[in-house]
């Protein structure tokens, strides 16, 4: 519809009718919160106390929380509240758990009744039948994990009200059958930021170049995520973030047996049941009900002639979505996504209006439907929830992978680590008192099944429990894929490799996320599965006695401090095999002590140290030297050795020889803005801030061209970088030390930049190449592919794991023992072999290469063999040192956390 014809319509509309919401052209011209009365008088409404309509505005945080407490107080006979936790900027988080009088006044017991339900070992069937018999259904509904995907959040005060107020007769009998729990704001910080700033600018223009549409959002404001740029919604695999903490926490205390998470924006609606993949340790009711909870809903949007749709998009594959999470643990979880906002008007490409109103609108609407559909037949729901429970523990005793078991190793405080992720998402984890044996285990990072031995301290985590389910999801090395949607793919890439190279028409990939996570890989744990479950003497670990370090609360404490030679004459000395061993020499550098690391292995008396071992020199240090070695290796759980002597009984080196490298204090930026990736950014924020307490300046990507002689190392996240980078090239020059993640990398690699001998390998690099081969490696001396039609280049992988093979020559290794390891490889960018640097990382070109995820046949390890994962290079006197992918990824892939500090804080002293 033209808009000059538009405006004449609005125009000619009369006057009774201009009150925004009664405009023909919008979706909820003929929707109100308030027919499903009659209302309590006493329960305020939202306006009463915003001073506006819902919708009109954006409502920040304290007045969400002014309405929905003030409707709570009025409304005690049906609302309790519930603190769960606070976010990283010091807001409080709250549930609101409604239902019928009755209900709430027996609540605590109710809760107990859920408790039982859950976990249904050591119950008969008649005790769990007088249980489930008396128990109410749980739906929970959480509002706005992004935080500028908005209509969840103001909802959440419209849906409060009606199930407070609402004395409908249908609606008073649901909640005798059911309890809703309203999360009103997954990510109160990420939406403080959008709302504040949308408010700032907006005036109600529907116009696309309007300030306030989506797009519009300044990089340092954009409300998506949480204080520390992390997407929560991708969080709940390792649930590092405080605001998942709090959230996951309440699940597991209340048992819901159906969750909604309230997103936005697609074109139209999106509901219920979700589209392939399904993550497959999601099995039995949870498909029923999602089909009855969908036409429930969908027979409510018909009412209003609302548009929807169902399974195209959303999947249920990833277990770290607030959908497939809950539904790992028996819910009913789906992810709803509407069509109306951030802006609070604006136009489909038809002419009609959409409004923020109407996003609101439809979110409502879902969320009653979802609850009157369970509340309807929440006996059946409650039955079929404690089904899975029970299931969960028949199948972890009788499935193939009856364990996991995970060792202390050489990095302890990881280990626990790995065990604390798993206790927060409410999995058991036993801590042996006493060896034991397995006749058939499989490591996660070497090939073939085989008798091992398992030392007291290890880790088990034994399937046959409530949370089995969820347990195997996070821990299985390879998840099984729907057969039916790999197919799918697969003839895609079939149909793309017969395209043109030039082609438009590519087909794109389904895939929503990773397809390989398993956490005991990505937190590098030595690690196994077992075919067996033989009786173990040990302890199930709680938090009760709890210890923090750094982010994290571990079930119990790892030794560190100085553990012999406290009073030490001439040096104390730290092995570099935990990643919290960088983290004390990155403290104790940056408070002004000196600190040197060995590049090859050293002695001192007999003792033998491996290459990569910390050295602070007593002499050349304050007098506080031991003291703050302590308090800080305490912390950190590094264990410290003092010595006597420089003299090396019979090696060639020593801590005084030249091959103890003394290194800078380190001044850390990394790099922000511009086309950064705001999750990459944030992940090495909270990791240098929150687990290593290293201290580093955020810098604006055209910062870059400015003066940065206050820097030691600069990281660049993930993300698109502008420019040759002349003056960053001068910086490394001059003893800098750069280090890029993932497309950082990519623009690394150009030659006008300059930076590196390697070249991502492209399809220009091919087209002299006219025959076939299938078996020869990448070429490393022209970084290119060795013969390879073009239509051979890489196929856009999901996110997998394939081994790479260390130096441990490099430098940049230093403190790693094993040569192999397993990374995270997506996207579709090959980098080729440098020949002027160090190739630290490079894809096996024999042996196994995937360990876990999707790869497509013929091509993902036939191009990958060969190339490159990690480049070294020396520019002037400085190193630039490139991942090709994200190491911190997500803020829990933490193997590589060693190889990024050794770039970061020894590239300038290499």
């Amino acid at each position: 519809m033209p808009r000059l014809l538009l405006a004449l319509m609005l125009l000619a509309l009369p006057a009774a009718a201009q009150h925004p919401w009664d405009n023909p052209l919008r979706d909820d011209a003929k929707f109100s919160f308030y027919d499903r009365g009659p209302y309590r008088q006493g329960v305020p409404r939202p306006e009463s106390i915003l001073g506006f309509n819902v919708g009109d505005a954006h409502t920040q945080y304290h007045l969400q929380e002014r309405v929905l407490l003030a409707i709570a107080e009025a409304a005690k006979d049906r609302v309790r509240v519930e603190e769960i936790g606070v976010s990283n900027e010091r807001r409080t988080m709250r549930i609101y758990i409604v239902s019928s009088p009755e209900n709430i006044a027996r609540l605590d017991a109710i809760r107990a009744d859920l408790d039982r339900i859950a976990d249904p070992r050591g119950a008969t069937q008649a005790q769990l039948d007088a249980v489930i018999a008396r128990t109410p259904a749980v739906v929970w509904f959480s509002g706005s994990v992004h935080g500028d995907e908005v209509p969840g959040f103001e909802a959440s005060m419209q849906l409060l009200y009606h199930f407070a107020a609402s004395n409908e007769p249908a609606t008073l009998e649901h909640l005798k059958n059911a309890i809703v729990i309203i999360n009103p704001s997954s990510n109160p910080d990420g939406h403080e930021r959008f709302a504040v700033w949308s408010n700032s600018i907006a005036v109600g223009s529907a116009e696309a170049t309007a300030l306030e549409q989506q797009r519009g959002q300044p990089w340092a404001t954009r409300g998506r995520f949480n204080h520390y740029r992390f997407d929560m919604n991708r969080d709940l695999m390792a649930i590092t973030q405080r605001e998942v903490q709090a959230i996951t926490g309440g699940m597991l205390r209340w048992h819901p047996m159906v969750t909604a998470d309230l997103h936005g924006y697609t074109s139209t609606y999106y509901m219920a049941p979700a589209a392939r993949p399904v993550n497959a340790n999601i099995s039995g009711w949870p498909f029923k009900w999602s089909e009855a909870i969908g036409r429930g809903n969908a027979a409510a949007f018909d009412r209003y002639g609302w548009l929807y749709f169902v399974r195209d998009a959303f999947d249920l594959y990833y277990p770290g979505y607030y959908d497939s999470w809950p539904s790992l643990n028996g819910a009913m979880g789906t992810t709803y996504e509407t069509d109306g906002g951030p802006a609070l008007l604006q136009y489909r490409e038809d002419g009609t209006l959409l409004s923020l109103r109407d996003g609101i609108s439809k979110h409502y609407v879902a969320s009653i439907a979802t609850f009157e559909t369970s509340a309807a037949r929440a006996r059946e729901m409650v039955r079929d929830y404690a089904a899975f429970r029970a299931k969960a523990v028949t199948d972890g005793r009788n499935g193939t992978i009856k364990r996991v078991v995970f060792v202390p190793g050489s990095d302890p405080v990881r280990a626990a680590e790995l065990a604390a992720a798993l206790m927060r998402a409410g999995i058991e984890v036993t801590r042996t008192t006493a060896g034991f044996s397995s006749t058939r285990a499989s490591s996660y990072t070497e090939d073939g099944t085989r008798a091992r031995n398992f030392p007291a301290g290890s880790y088990v985590v034994d399937l046959a429990q409530p949370q089995g389910k969820l347990a195997k999801a996070l821990l299985e090395a390879d998840p099984e894929l729907d057969p039916v949607f790999a197919r799918e793919q697969l003839a895609k890439f079939q149909r793309n490799q017969q395209r043109s190279r030039n082609a438009d028409d590519t087909e794109g990939y389904e895939f929503y996320d990773v397809s390989a996570w398993a956490l005991p890989v990505a937190y590098g744990v030595e690690a196994y599965w077992t075919e067996d479950a033989p009786a173990l003497q040990g302890q199930l670990l709680s938090f009760t006695n709890g210890v923090r370090m750094g982010a994290e609360v571990l079930p119990h404490a790892i030794t560190g401090g100085i553990v012999e030679g406290r009073d030490a004459r001439s040096a104390y000395l730290w092995r570099n095999d935990r990643n919290n061993a960088a983290k004390l020499a990155a403290q104790l550098m940056q408070e002004g002590f000196r600190v040197a690391i060995a590049a090859q292995p050293i002695q001192t008396g007999n003792v033998t140290w491996p290459r990569g071992t910390w050295v602070a020199r007593v002499s050349r240090n304050e007098t506080t030297l031991a003291a703050r070695v302590d308090t800080l290796a305490k912390l950190a759980g590094v264990e410290v050795r003092g010595v006597n002597s420089a003299f090396p009984d019979d090696a060639q080196y020593g801590t005084g020889s030249s091959v103890v490298v003394d290194l800078k204090r380190p001044s850390i930026a990394v790099v922000a803005e511009g086309n950064i990736s705001h999750t990459s950014f944030g992940a090495v924020w909270w990791s240098l801030e929150q687990r290593y307490g290293v201290r580093f300046t955020p810098i604006s990507a055209n910062a870059l061209n400015g003066d940065l002689s206050a820097f030691t190392g600069i990281i660049i996240p993930s993300g698109g970088v502008q420019g040759n980078g002349a003056n960053l090239k001068r910086w490394v020059e001059n003893g800098g030390a750069l280090v890029t993640f993932g497309g950082a990398t990519s623009w690394a690699t150009r030659e006008d930049v300059g930076l590196t001998s390697a070249r991502r390998i492209t399809c220009a690099d091919k087209k002299a190449e006219p025959t076939r081969s299938t078996a020869a490696p990448l070429d490393s001396t022209r970084a290119t592919a060795s013969p390879n039609a073009c239509a051979d280049q890489l196929a856009d992988l999901p996110g997998s794991h394939f081994d790479v093979v260390l130096d441990l020559t490099n430098w940049v290794t230093l403190g790693m023992e094993k040569q192999r390891m397993p990374v995270l490889v997506g996207g579709s960018s090959v980098l080729g072999l440098s020949h002027d640097g160090g190739n630290v990382a490079v894809f096996p070109t024999t042996g196994t290469l995937k360990r876990g995820g999707f790869t497509f046949p013929d091509n993902s390890e036939r191009l990958l063999r060969g190339s490159a994962f990690i480049v070294q290079e020396r520019v002037g006197r400085g190193n630039v040192v490139m991942f090709t992918n994200d190491p911190m990824f997500r803020g829990w892939w933490r193997a590589l956390d060693r190889m990024v500090f050794n770039a970061v804080l020894l590239g300038g002293s290499f």
